[in-house]
């Protein structure tokens, strides 16, 4: 697998779901739980910024880690809740702005990051069973895949409602 084409492809699945849902279907709750589109992509943006932070030191570049400190401070739940909750009051321009600008950032950092590096096992402090590569896969790739899903589908069942 190419861990940066698997963070390309999947930044593009989540860009491809909302590309023109209209501006009031962004704040129509239960894409995901009692979650808008808004929301989900807040949610996204918090999780990209953590994988940022993470990466940042594999390629070379610390960087302060506000994002990886909140995680350790609060629950998922809580963290989710931080980033997904409160970006009900954005706009949808702004919350897709800096959802691009910090996947770019993400992308970046992820191309500097060595093959080897990619493939080592126990660069993931909380296994020596995984490496950086499968971090992606599953915490990044799958994620921003299942979102986009949700979004997808309640998408269909707008234009099922609306067709009713």
């Amino acid at each position: 697998m190419n861990p940066v084409g698997m963070l390309k492809y999947a930044q593009q699945r989540v860009v491809d779901a909302v590309k023109d849902l209209p501006d009031q279907d962004w704040d129509t709750p239960g894409v995901c739980g009692f979650w808008s589109t808004k929301q989900i992509i807040g949610h996204l943006i918090g999780w990209e910024y953590y994988l940022e932070e993470f990466l940042a030191p594999f390629a070379g570049q610390p960087i302060p880690t506000p994002h990886i400190d909140d995680y350790k401070i609060l629950d998922e739940d809580a963290y989710n809740d931080k980033y997904g909750t409160s970006a009900a009051t954005r706009t949808r321009a702004d919350l897709m702005e800096e959802f691009q600008a910090v996947y770019e950032r993400v992308a970046a950092l992820a191309r500097a990051i060595s093959n080897e590096t990619w493939h080592r096992f126990g660069t993931l402090p909380w296994s020596d069973k995984n490496d950086l590569e499968d971090f992606i896969v599953y915490g990044y790739y799958g994620h921003k895949y299942e979102h986009a899903a949700q979004i997808v589908v309640f998408r269909d069942k707008l234009s099922q409602q609306t067709k009713a």
